[in-house]
Parts: C-alpha cells; structure tokens; sequence
C-alpha cells in the first residue's frame, strides 16, 4: 500500500560549523535551515570550500554541528555521543563514496555484509547472506558475490557500495561525489540506478560539482561561502511505499555483547589469515615464551610461580555535584556548562546532610604560570582547605591554607609535583613567588604525589588556591563549578547523594527533577595496592618466561599498531556504516587474543614435547604439571590482552572522518 503522506527526513535549523585554525576560526557553514521530506532527491553543489563536504559530514552524523539543530528522521543529533552517532548511522543511512571506501581483501558479499555486523537486528550469518545477496542482485551483481574490490570494474565497485549503503534499509542514501571517478557511460550508469532507487520511495542526498549529474536529482541546493544560495525543484518527491516494520531483537547486553564478539571473531580470523608469514613471525614470540616456562616448571619437578601485580586502590566514598546538565532556552548547557552552585550551596550541604564530613567548594581555570623566568600552562583550583581531606591528599612539605587564608582572600598556593618539576626544578618552592597570571603567589607547600587518574587526568598536574581568592583574582565570577564532598562511610552515600539532590532542588527553586541545573554523582578513586605470592619460581625460569613473553607482547602490540594505521580507512568504513569505538576496540582486542593463544596453544605442545625429550635422551626427571599448562595458556591470553589494548584504544579513538580520508 503507497501512501502520500511527506514527513521530514533531515530537518535542518540554524544550523552552522566553526572550526579552530591557526590563523582563528573558520566558519564553514553558517547558519543553514534545510528541510528534505521522504522521498526526495537532492543534489547539494558548490564550488570547494563552499561548505557542502562539511554540511555532508554533518548529515551522515560523521560530524556535529557548532550550533543548530539537526533532526534524521525524528531524532535529534544535538547532544549524542559518538557512539549514539554510530548507531544512528547505521540504522538511519547509508553512504556511497567517490573513492568506493570497500575493503580490499574481502569480497562483495562481505562488503555488503559489513553494516549488518553492527545492527541492532543481530541477524545470523544466513540471514545476512540473504540479506546482502538481495542487495547485490537488486543492483545488477548477483553473479559476482564472491568477487574481490580488485576483480571488479569502477562501475562494479559503486554498485557493491551502493548495495551496502541499502542493506540495513536507511531512511536517507548519502552520495558524495558517486561519480566522481568514473566514466562518462559508467556515471550514467550509476545515476539511472540512482533514479530507480529513488522512484522506488528511497529518500537520496547527493553532494556533486558536475550540473550533467545533479540534472538527473528532483531539486538542485547551491552553496556558496558556508550558506545556500539556491534551492531549486525540479520535480516532486517520490512516493514513499509504507515502511515494512524492521525488527530489532532485545535481550540482554551480554546476549548482544556475545553475538558482535562472534561475528567480530570470524572477522578477525579473516584479517589474521590473509597474511600468514607476518601471523606466524608475530605469535612466535609467544610460542618461545610459553614453551620455555613449561619446559623449565617441568625441568624444575613441576615448579610454578605465580606473582600477582601489586595494586593499589583508591576510595573515599566521595560525591561530587557538578553545575550544569540543564535546559535553558531549548540548548542544553551539559556538565559545568551554567554557573548554578554557590558557596551558600556547598555550606548548606556541610550543615545540613547527615553523614557528610567535610565538603569543599571548587572553581576550575587554565592558567599562565611564571616564575624565575620559566613559563607553563596549568589547571588551577580554587578550593577550601576541606578539599585536601575530602581527596585523601598529603603534602610531601608545607603546609595547607586555611579558613584564615580563605576568609582574606589570600594569594598562597600549592603546587602538584609535575608543577614542582616544570617551574622550581633545581629546588624546594615552599616560600617562592608564583604567578598566575598577573598576580603573584606565594607558594606554602607542596602536595603529594597522585599520578594518572583513573579517566586519564594527570592529578599532579595543578595548582590549588583558596576557591576566594580564585573568585576574585583569577576566574571573576562567584559561581562554582563543582562541590566536592566526602562522605563518613560507604552505606551512607546513597543517602546522602539523595538527600543533596533534595536540598539543592529545594534552593534552586526546582519542582521537577527532570529540570536539575546540576548533577550529583559519585566517583571512585582507586590506590595501588601491591600484593605478592610468595611462591616463586626460580630466577632462571621467571627471567625466561618474563623476558620471551614480555618480548612476545611487544612484538603482537607492535603489529597490532602497524595493523591500525594500515587499515585507518578501513575502521573509517567500519565507523561510518555504524561501528561503534567499543566494536572497533573489540575487533582489534579480538585479532590480538587469537594471535596469543594459537601461539600459546602451538608453544604447550612444543614446551610439552621439549619436556619429554630432555628426559628421554638426557634422562633429566621432568614432570608437567596440568596448572604449568593451564597458567602458560593463560598468561598467553592476558599478553594479548595486555598487550592488544593500547593499538585497540587507538583504533577505536580515530575520527573517522579522517581516517576515511587517510592514504
């Protein structure tokens, strides 16, 4: 049944892109209102640099808007995260490349499959082929399924790009320049498919500099210097058949965490086997590594070591209320982003939150540090002399400020250690001159050492003065950014969490929670605690198994690197047709286990049949023991682990805008 009913697919309102650049900011679109409804054809032109690349990279949710609102199909892009933005590209669109974008070692039927990997249907693999194989037959290539990129025409590419952009059904077919290197015949070729998709109700944006192709769309936009020019109709929508309902199948995150990994790990076995010479070389570390340790435990009467990694925890059952998070003329402003706490709040919560002992107001600023000569940029934090309880934090010298200090607006600061090594290197600071900024510190102690933070922030890097004096001198304003408070026991924090929530919506006047213009949460940090076995193996058997393994690990995570910035377009395909960075982390964490334990797995049974030949033609007693076995196993599974994330993490960080771009 057809229905005539038009209803916008992309709703563009206000929509503008600025970029930062060494010579300032560039605008590159500035302030664009475009509707596009079900089933049309827009061809989008414009000379370079006229803002259509970026005004499409913001329509494939490739990219976000500076300011504007950008609706797809009813659903906002404001505020997602990249993840968000991935699934939405993977159930909303679908793209064709200029350059193709196909991955070069598989074939067109996996090229097409590659959306459904990642879609919320979790089809299995003879739905997928199914799937793929209709899309492959319905743009003309049904017998050439099993073809590579390399065995196909130009033409032939477009159409296998074509046909995955189509597989997960999306309500808008994004084509940037799909005719950009192909042919005269070719391109007709590809823009008469292009019409039928479109007669057949599929709703196409296609960017092009080449009026020959843009004739064949049913409304032509111009840009020019970042705004539309023209908006031209040629024709109307298509009609839109009424959308068949897709099913998306629930259950529970490990249901849909196991399913991506088994697809994941079909993948990654493909990758590993299409280069076998540099698989082996890479896992032969690890085959060295695990037959020496069971061939020693086994020379050693069946001698195991086990040493566990020293750790340390951090935890002080703290909360922290941050302002922000709030709707205020439609815009949501995020964390930090309003100025809605005040001192009068973080003393409301001291006196009137039981279970609260000590709380501490918090304003945070970038700033120019100087001193004897030496220049450096460094956070800096206005706080009360609470705060050093609140994050368990000592001084290794000084002395920390206090209420005297803060009540006079005191210019005194303490420094972290990495601030110590920047600025006062060749000795003690406590009672030197800092400035920050233009106004000059005096610097009363040094704080202890903290290292990394747990998300990653370099603790030791800051400067904390009095939250006054900051106010005054440094930041200007009397709202704050954060309280930091500190809770007397951890049964106590969800009600004390509540009961701030409560308080705070009681002085800011907010009769709905939905409406919060801050944000309690808490947070966790961990100290390294260090723990030790005592059983250890001898210094002979734990220098061959750490030295071979550790050599091991560093060979897998060095082809893990090379591997991503190898295949860096290829995770920009994988992103764009809606990968999200965890399924890209995964894929490469995957690659790297089954590189360690196939090569664990060959060094047992090389370290179990080295075993049995010192004792057969040396007579040397030697036992294996099942727990030697199951811990070199395991331990060649934790090195790809360990060893695989850091390449993993950086894959699943690429932009992919940039890595489709990479060469």
């Amino acid at each position: 049944m057809e229905s005539m009913t038009r209803h916008p697919v992309i709703l563009l309102r206000g929509l503008r892109k600025t970029y930062a650049t060494d010579a300032g900011e560039v605008q590159a679109v500035k302030g664009v209102d475009l509707t596009v409804n079900a089933g049309d054809f827009v061809a989008i032109m414009g000379s370079s640099g006229s803002g259509k690349s970026t005004m499409m990279n913001i329509l494939g949710c490739l990219d976000q808007a500076s300011e504007g609102t950008y609706h797809l199909d009813g659903v906002d892009t404001s505020h997602l995260d990249s993840d968000e933005l991935a699934e939405l590209r993977n159930r909303k669109l679908g793209f064709v490349f200029q350059g193709f974008n196909l991955l070069s070692r598989t074939t067109a039927l996996e090229n097409v499959e590659l959306p459904l990997i990642y879609s919320p249907r979790r089809l299995s693999p003879e739905e997928r082929d199914d799937d793929a194989i209709a899309e492959l037959e319905r743009v003309g290539l049904g017998q050439r399924l099993d073809h590579h990129p390399n065995e196909l025409s130009g033409g032939q590419q477009q159409r296998v790009a074509i046909a995955r952009s189509l597989v997960n059904r999306p309500a808008v077919l994004l084509a940037d320049e799909p005719t950009g290197n192909l042919d005269s015949a070719t391109s007709d070729e590809i823009m008469k498919l292009f019409k039928s998709l479109n007669e057949s109700g599929i709703t196409i944006i296609m960017v092009t500099h080449e009026p020959d192709v843009a004739a064949h769309a049913r409304r032509t936009v111009v840009m020019k210097d970042g705004v539309i020019r023209s908006d031209e109709r040629r024709l109307p929508e298509a009609v839109v058949p009424e959308a068949a309902p897709v099913e998306e199948k629930g259950g529970s995150n490990l249901m849909a965490g196991t399913y991506l990994a088994l697809n994941i790990l079909s993948t990654s076995g493909r990758a590993l086997l299409r280069n076998k010479l540099r698989t082996v070389l890479t896992a032969l570390g690890i085959i060295i590594g695990v037959a020496a340790v069971i061939a020693m435990v086994a020379i050693g009467r069946g001698a195991s070591a086990m040493i566990e990694a020293q750790f340390r925890s951090l935890g002080s059952n703290m909360l922290l209320v941050f302002s922000g998070q709030v709707f205020k003329g439609g815009v949501y402003r995020g964390f930090g982003g309003a100025g809605t706490l005040t001192v009068e709040d973080a003393e409301a919560i001291a006196t009137e939150i039981p279970g609260v002992v000590a709380v501490s107001p918090e304003i945070r600023s970038n700033e120019r540090l100087i001193a004897e000569g030496k220049n450096y940029s460094s956070p800096v934090r206005g706080a009360s002399p609470a705060f050093f309880q609140v994050r368990d934090w000592a001084l290794s010298s000084g002395a920390i400020f206090g209420e005297e200090e803060v009540r006079s607006m005191a210019t005194v600061a303490l420094l972290g250690q990495t601030v110590v090594d920047r600025m006062f290197p060749e000795g003690s600071p406590v009672g030197r001159t800092l400035r920050i900024g233009d106004v000059p510190f005096q610097v009363i102690g040094v704080l202890a050492k903290k290292g990394a933070a747990p998300w990653g922030e370099e603790q030791d890097d800051v400067v904390i003065i009095p939250y006054t004096t900051a106010m005054k001198q440094i930041v200007g304003t009397t709202r704050l950014r954060s309280i930091n408070i500190k809770v007397g026991s951890a049964p106590e924090m969800a009600t004390a969490q509540e009961q701030t929530n409560l308080l705070l919506r009681e002085r800011h006047n907010i009769p709905d929670p939905s409406l919060d213009d801050f944000s309690v949460r808490t947070q966790d940090e961990f100290i390294k605690m260090a723990t030790a076995n005592t059983k250890i193996m001898t210094i002979l058997l734990g220098s061959i198994a750490g030295v071979s393994l550790l050599v091991g690990g560093i060979g897998i995570m060095n082809i893990m690197l090379v591997s991503v910035t190898e295949r860096t377009r290829e995770i920009g395909i994988r992103r764009a047709v809606g990968a999200k960075g965890r399924d890209i982390r995964l894929q490469f964490i995957v690659e790297a286990i089954v590189l360690s334990t196939v090569g664990g797995a060959i060094g047992i049974g090389l370290g179990i049949g080295t075993a049995q030949l010192l004792t057969h033609y040396a007579g040397w007693p030697a036992l294996v023991s099942g727990s030697s076995v199951a811990i070199s196993f395991g331990v060649s599974f934790a090195v790809g682990v360990v060893f695989g994330f850091f390449p993993a993490h950086k894959a699943a960080k690429l932009n992919p805008i940039e890595a489709l771009r990479h060469e």
